[in-house]
């Protein structure tokens, strides 16, 4: 709760910098307020990272075991959506989706997962997968092996690098605020 009131104050103070500079020091004061933006938009950043690479970790150390799934229903759903075309009129676009449910054992006991991955068709009925389960509680299972957390805060890093090569900018008298 604390971080979370200093990313309130930290941005509207960086605003109010940017927005309503002191008139004499206007390029330092909307500097000082993009900087302290990019600060603020870097730590989020690096805690959002943080937070990905612990939720990937948690992952790792819960789904452990591994057994095979294998498809035992598909449930299939019609999407139909109209989608303008170049020419001013309407088209009626229709998707199929296949939603798989997949059985399997673990220590003699049989679990039902429906899962929200698409299949390609109908056909795949009886196809087999590897599925990744907890062993305190298998009846948490997945179809993908964790995977590290690469853009992780990468959004938040590229608007800090702007907000810091404009406060830079504002500084030298490149960029005015008026």
């Amino acid at each position: 709760m604390k971080s979370i009131k200093v990313i309130v104050i930290g941005f509207i103070l960086a605003v109010a910098l940017v927005a309503c500079p002191v008139e004499y020091t206007r390029n330092i004061t909307a500097g000082i307020g993009f900087i302290l933006g990019a600060v603020l938009a870097a730590w989020l950043g690096v805690r959002q990272r943080k937070g990905a690479r612990k939720e990937y970790e948690d992952a790792v150390r819960r789904y452990t075991g591994t057994t095979m799934m294998k498809v035992v229903w598909i449930e299939e759903s019609v999407d139909e959506r109209w989608e303008p075309q170049e020419d001013g009129s309407d088209q009626l676009r229709r998707e199929t989706v296949y939603l798989p449910t997949y059985e399997y054992t673990v220590n003699g006991r049989t679990y039902r997962y429906a899962s929200r991955q698409t299949l390609s068709s109908k056909r795949e009925l009886g196809r087999q997968v590897v599925g990744y389960y907890d062993p305190k509680q298998p009846d948490r299972i997945t179809e993908n092996r964790p995977r590290k957390p690469v853009f992780g805060g990468f959004l938040f890093f590229a608007f800090a690098a702007f907000l810091l090569w404009f406060g830079m900018m504002t500084f030298a008298g490149q960029v005015t605020i008026s």
